[in-house]
């Protein structure tokens, strides 16, 4: 299963706290801004994109959908 969402990460306790989550789960997990792919799970990966624009998740694996579903209730909270 393939899955993908837009997010901003616009500070890095936002990026922390993304990778904390991505790093509960199996699943594998790409972060894309522009025409770069890093690992989702690497802080020096996802800091090195420009965080000022959208970035597109990309999960897959067994537990993406999990995954999607933890990360819509954080990104949720963060953005209230």
């Amino acid at each position: 299963m393939e899955i993908e969402r837009k997010i901003r990460l616009c500070s890095l306790t936002e990026v922390k706290n993304f990778i904390v989550v991505a790093g509960k789960y199996r699943c594998d997990v790409k972060v894309k801004a522009s025409d770069k792919i890093v690992d989702g799970k690497s802080m020096m990966g996802i800091v090195s994109l420009m965080l000022s624009q959208p970035l597109t998740i990309i999960a897959q694996g067994e537990d993406a959908d999990a995954f999607a579903g933890h990360l819509d209730q954080v990104m949720s909270r963060t953005q209230q």
